[in-house]
């Protein structure tokens, strides 16, 4: 009975000793994995090329959204947190479907310029174009509501937001415009005859998240109760 006893207490203490060192793992791993990781949110508006001038527009049809000038679109970036105030610039691509959710991924390229979302001529624009710190859509949609006397057009983003070693964390976002002195009936007339409401401003926002460390320190004491648990039957049946 005494061996027996013994046995026990000496489980569990190698499991109170296995969880926080389980823990304190699982909360490196956490705190790498959200620095490695893009996480945080941030705000953006159309942008500027200087030469050629040209100001970044917004065109919808029907089942696309396309954005000029091309072959890049600036944006400037605002209201940055988290990992997402290393950049004040970004380069959005287009929308070839919303019908089968077709983006021209990376939807948004993250870098940076002298000045945000302007590209002047002697600027060097491969932190925008180089595929690194982007947001790559999965699904888009768009709506279409009265606002006064102008058409307000939502366009509702998700996707995953890679950073520039691969990590991934899940994004999600909205773009706007609006379309002045027409009716929600006038727009959808447009757009049904195959045409287009073209050369808009916009604006939007956009934000990752990552697991939280409470989510993954529960996976470590989960993981400590296991290892306890096959340790005691190990001694009990030895």
């Amino acid at each position: 009975m005494f061996d027996f006893k013994s046995k026990l207490i000496n489980a569990t203490l190698a499991a109170s000793v296995a969880i926080p060192l389980t823990t304190a793992g699982m909360f490196t791993f956490a705190g790498s994995a959200q620095a490695a990781a893009l996480y945080g949110e941030f705000q953006f508006q159309g942008g500027t090329t200087v030469n050629p001038f040209a100001t970044s527009q917004v065109s919808l049809t029907k089942d696309t959204l396309t954005f000029t000038p091309q072959p890049i679109t600036p944006i400037g970036l605002a209201s940055n947190t988290g990992t997402f105030a290393a950049f004040n610039t970004g380069n959005i691509g287009n929308i070839i479907s919303f019908a089968s959710d077709i983006a021209e991924n990376p939807f948004i390229d993250l870098g940076n310029l002298l000045i945000p979302g302007v590209i002047l001529p002697t600027d060097n624009t491969s932190s925008i174009t180089d595929g690194k710190n982007t947001f790559s859509l999965t699904s888009a949609d768009y709506s279409i509501a009265q606002s006064g006397a102008n058409v307000a057009i939502d366009v509702q983003l998700w996707g995953l937001f890679t950073s520039a070693t691969g990590e991934k964390s899940n994004g999600a976002g909205n773009l706007t415009f609006q379309v002045n002195n027409q009716t929600v009936a006038q727009v959808n007339s447009i757009l049904d005859r195959g045409g287009s409401v073209s050369n808009l401003s916009f604006s939007g926002g956009a934000f990752a998240t990552v697991p939280e460390p409470t989510t993954i320190l529960g996976l470590g004491a989960v993981g400590a109760v296991m290892a306890m648990s096959r340790r005691r039957k190990a001694q009990v049946s030895s």
